[in-house]
C-alpha cells in the first residue's frame, strides 16, 4: 500500500514518510483556549493544531531526541536564532526575542523518575502569539508539576505565562531548598557546640557547595530578566509578556538569602576546621609529652642494656629493680624539669 503523501514539509519529519504528520521526541502537548478545558495533542494533531489562530499550544519536546530536533531545526515558525537554540549543545541563560517569537534558556531542577533533586537542569523555550515550544534534554521538576496541574484543569491565560509559572516553581524549588540548607546548618551548629563535631563536616561541606550552585543560577536569572525587564517594550504582544521585572527582584531576593546561608556555612566550615585542628593537636600534644617522659627512662634501659664490661649492677643481687628504681627517678626528675621551666604537662 502507497503511503499517503503530506504536501506540507513540516506535517512531518524530513525521510519518515511512513509516519506522517507525527513529531518524533514529543513528551506532551496541549491546546488552550478560552472557557474550555485543556486539550491533550496527538503527535499527529500537531502540525494543525500549530497552523490554528484559536487560542493557543504549548509542545515539550525531548532534545535528546535527534528526529526532534531535526523537526525544530525546519520549522520555519521559529526563527533561525531559535532554531539554533534548540539545536546547540552549550546552554547559557539568555532571553531574545526576533521576529515576534521570544527564545532563550531558563534554569530549572531536574527530576528523576519523580524524584526531586539538587541538580540543576536547562529549559529552552520560544513563544509566541499562539505557541510555546519547550525543549529539555533531561526530566525537569517544573515541567512535571504544571504539567500536572493542566491534567487538572490549570489553563495558562498566555504563552508568556507559562514561561513566568516555570520561573516561580524554580523559585519555590529555591525557598525549599535554602529552608532544608538552613535547618542542617542549625543542626550542625549545635553539634559544634556540643562538641560533636566529626561527623558536621560533610554536611557543611555539602550545605556549602549546593549554594555556591545556587548562587551561580540565581545571580545569573537575575540578570537576564533584569535586562529583559529594561528591554521589553510596553507594545509588546500580551501573549508574549512576563513579568520580567517582578521574577528579576524575586530571584535577587533568593540570591541574597542563599548569600547568607553561604557565608554562614563558610564561617561554619572554618569553626569545624578549627575545632577539627584544635583535636587533633591535643592529641599530638599528649603523645609528645608521653614520648618526652618515656625518654629519660629508655635512656637508663638503654645504657644498662649494653653488652660491655664493669656494667653496674651485673653481680648485684636485685639489680634489676636497681635499674628499674634509677629509671623512674630519671624520668620523674625530667618532670620536675619540665614542670620548672613552664612546659606544661597538661593533655
Amino acid at each position: 500500500m502507497t503511503p499517503p503523501v503530506v504536501t506540507d514539509r513540516h506535517a512531518r519529519l524530513p525521510g519518515v514518510l511512513f509516519t506522517p504528520l507525527a513529531v518524533s521526541g514529543l513528551i506532551c502537548g496541549y491546546r488552550f483556549q478560552t472557557g474550555e478545558a485543556p486539550k491533550v495533542l496527538e503527535p499527529a494533531e500537531v502540525p494543525g493544531a500549530l497552523a490554528g489562530t484559536e487560542g493557543w499550544v504549548w509542545l515539550h519536546l525531548n532534545l535528546t531526541d535527534r528526529l526532534a530536533r531535526k523537526w525544530l531545526s525546519e520549522l520555519t515558525l521559529l526563527p533561525e536564532a531559535a532554531r539554533e537554540l534548540f539545536a546547540a549543545s552549550d546552554e547559557p541563560l539568555s532571553l531574545a526575542a526576533e521576529d515576534g517569537v521570544v527564545h532563550g534558556v531558563i534554569a530549572d531542577f531536574q527530576g528523576e523518575l519523580a524524584e526531586k533533586t539538587d541538580t540543576i537542569g536547562r529549559l529552552r523555550f520560544a513563544l509566541g502569539e499562539h505557541f510555546v515550544i519547550t525543549g529539555r534534554r533531561h526530566s525537569m521538576q517544573a515541567i512535571q508539576d504544571i504539567r500536572r496541574e493542566v491534567h487538572q484543569g490549570l489553563t495558562p491565560q498566555y504563552p508568556g505565562t507559562l514561561i513566568e509559572m516555570v520561573a516561580d516553581r524554580f523559585c519555590d524549588a529555591v525557598v525549599r531548598l535554602n529552608a532544608r540548607m538552613t535547618t542542617e546548618l542549625d543542626q550542625a551548629e549545635d553539634h559544634v557546640v556540643a562538641e560533636m563535631v566529626e561527623r558536621e563536616r560533610a554536611r557543611v561541606v555539602s550545605v556549602r557547595r549546593l549554594a555556591l550552585r545556587l548562587h551561580r543560577q540565581l545571580s545569573a536569572l537575575t540578570d537576564v530578566f533584569g535586562d529583559w525587564a529594561e528591554e521589553e517594550g510596553e507594545d509588546a504582544a500580551p501573549a508574549l509578556q512576563f513579568d520580567a521585572a517582578r521574577l528579576s527582584a524575586r530571584l535577587d531576593s533568593l540570591d541574597h538569602d542563599i548569600l547568607t546561608v553561604q557565608d554562614r556555612a563558610k564561617l561554619l566550615q572554618d569553626e569545624v576546621a578549627a575545632r577539627l585542628a584544635e583535636d587533633t593537636n591535643r592529641s599530638l600534644r599528649a603523645l609528645s609529652i608521653m614520648t618526652a617522659l618515656l625518654l629519660p627512662g629508655s635512656l637508663v634501659a638503654s645504657i644498662f642494656g649494653m653488652n660491655t664490661h664493669s656494667l653496674p649492677f651485673l653481680e648485684t643481687p636485685g639489680g634489676f629493680w636497681f635499674a628499674i628504681a634509677i629509671g623512674g627517678a630519671a624520668t620523674a626528675l625530667f618532670y620536675w624539669i619540665l614542670r620548672r621551666v613552664g612546659a606544661g604537662l597538661r593533655f
